[in-house]
Formats: structure tokens, C-alpha cells, sequence
């Protein structure tokens, strides 16, 4: 039976059905590079695993190939810093104290291929890092007393000490058996058990007393000093003023001395007269009862005769 054409039926646009075709392949080729492609980002690795065991490390960013799933599969690793708290802790330091620490770890992944295969998740990087860090403080705070983490001093206190030597013993472990680069160990909190509180407290009373009897004996020093200084200066203006009261006095006496000299070789009369009132009036007060004999001087000059 021969087919009928109708001729008002309208044929079907090529342009639609090439429209359909670029359509299929460019869905084809979107789920083969969905199914082959790797996009790694800045910060992070790719570890490619082939039936589940690790064959490539994409550590470069950018795109890269794979096969598809479910021969080859991807697990990404962050590179990037992070920071960890651990939990509450109680340790015992060196001169036997409690102590209830919580610390903190900044770390990050170095070796992304050891980190898959031993770890494998940030959350379980974290359980063992706070194992680890937890018998680091144990054993590095055995070695120090109270004081180091606690005192007002200080010259006394060893809190970076202790921190470097928890780097030291945590870095080697979390690096050969994790592929974790440990960057900084250090104290988040520090608390003590009620029954060191009290001992804590003495410990801090003492270093007080010490610091005020310290700074008493400084001060007595210093103002032992400032007196025996002052005393000094003193004792210089002192012999400086009677060196210049002798000096006054001195050109004083000369000067009277040539001006009776002078008085004596022009009126040497007059000057016996003057030394004589003079000498009268040293000897004669307000209240003075003198017997003495008028006929010689200076006391002839109370008589009538002496005038």
C-alpha cells in the first residue's frame, strides 16, 4: 500500500532536529567531564583512589582527568591552617599540684597521601590530635613546677618554654604517623582544683612580700644616698661660707687696721684718745660697779684732770 503525501502537511525543520543533536552531545560530553574531570582549587589536594586504593595525588590547581566512577574515585584534603582545642585535662606538675589545662593547637595538613590513608577526616585529625597534645602536657608539665605556669614573677615564668618543648614533643609523632604539621602548642585556659587555690594564693602572697621588701631596700638605698649627698653639699657650702666669712673678716681687720694705722700717723693723740673710749666702753657697761685708780689711763679721762 502506497503512502499518501498530503500536500498541506508542512515538513519538519532540519534546524530543530540539529538543535536536538547538539543537545544530546553536548549532555553526553557534560556527564563524561563530570564523570573524568578533577577540578582542584586553591588550598587543597586530590587524592584519586582506583578501586578504592590511592593511585594519584593532584596537588597542582587547575583541571585534571580521571576514569570515570566507579573505577577511579576522589577524596579532597583541605591544606589549609586550622585550629583545635582540646578538651579539659588534669595533670600533676613537678612539685606534685593539680592542674586543669586547655589547650590549643594550630596545625595543617603536609602530606595529604599519608593523611587520607592514616586519618582520612578532619574530625578524626582531631580526636588524635587531642590524644596526643593531651600526653604531651603530661609528660613536658612533669618537668616544671606550679611557679613556671602561675607566678607573678616574670622572670619565673617558663609558659613559652613550655609551649616550645610541647611543639618538639607532639611535631615528630603527628608527621610520621599522620601527615600533620604541628605549627603552635599552647595554654587556651588554665584553672586549679579547689584544693590548690589556696596554696596558689600563698605562692602569690610570698612573691608580693618579696617585690614590697625588694623595692623597701631600694628605696632605702636610694635615700640613704639622696642624704648622704644632700649632707655633702651641705657640709661644702658650709666650709664655702666660712671660707668667705674668714676672707670678709679678714680684709675687714686689715682695712681697720690701716685706717687706725692711718688715724695714728696723722693725730697719733687722737688715736690714743679714740683707743682709749674705746677700750673704756669694753670694760664699762650700764651696770658696772669699777674701782680703779683715775690717775692712769684710760680712766683718767673721768676725772676732771683727764678732760
Amino acid at each position: 500500500m502506497s503512502e499518501i503525501l498530503d500536500p498541506t502537511s508542512t515538513p519538519r525543520p532540519r534546524a530543530l532536529d540539529w538543535l536536538r543533536v547538539g543537545t544530546g552531545i553536548a549532555a553526553v560530553l557534560g556527564i563524561l567531564l563530570a564523570a573524568t574531570g578533577v577540578q582542584v582549587g586553591e588550598g587543597e589536594a586530590v587524592v584519586v583512589t582506583r578501586f578504592g586504593d590511592p593511585v594519584r595525588l593532584l596537588n597542582v590547581a587547575g583541571l585534571h582527568w580521571k576514569a570515570p566512577w566507579p573505577i577511579d574515585a576522589v577524596a579532597r584534603v583541605d591544606l589549609r591552617r586550622r585550629t583545635f582545642e582540646t578538651g579539659h585535662a588534669e595533670m600533676l606538675t613537678r612539685d606534685r599540684k593539680n592542674v586543669v589545662l586547655v589547650g590549643f593547637a594550630v596545625w595543617r595538613v603536609s602530606d595529604p597521601l599519608r593523611f587520607y590513608q592514616s586519618i582520612g577526616t578532619v574530625e578524626d585529625a582531631e580526636e588524635k590530635l587531642d590524644g596526643l597534645i593531651s600526653n604531651a602536657q603530661i609528660g613536658v608539665l612533669g618537668r616544671f613546677d606550679l611557679s613556671a605556669l602561675t607566678s607573678t614573677d616574670p622572670t619565673t615564668l617558663r609558659t613559652e618554654e613550655i609551649e616550645a618543648q610541647l611543639v618538639e614533643a607532639t611535631r615528630t609523632v603527628a608527621s610520621e604517623r599522620y601527615g600533620i604539621e604541628i605549627l603552635t602548642v599552647g595554654f587556651q585556659r588554665l584553672s586549679l582544683p579547689e584544693d590548690n587555690v589556696s596554696a596558689v594564693f600563698k605562692q602569690m602572697r610570698a612573691e608580693r612580700r618579696q617585690y614590697a621588701a625588694r623595692y623597701e631596700a631600694e628605696g632605702a638605698e636610694e635615700a640613704a644616698r639622696i642624704r648622704s649627698e644632700t649632707d655633702l653639699e651641705a657640709a661644702r657650702i658650709r666650709a664655702e661660707g666660712s671660707e668667705e666669712s674668714a676672707r670678709i673678716l679678714g680684709d675687714s681687720e686689715a682695712e681697720a687696721a690701716r685706717i687706725y694705722a692711718e688715724a695714728h700717723r696723722k693725730d697719733p693723740d687722737l688715736y690714743r684718745f679714740v683707743r682709749s673710749l674705746e677700750a673704756l666702753d669694753s670694760v664699762v657697761g650700764d651696770e658696772t660697779t669699777v674701782i680703779l685708780r683715775t690717775d692712769s689711763p684710760p680712766f683718767r679721762l673721768l676725772t676732771s684732770e683727764g678732760n
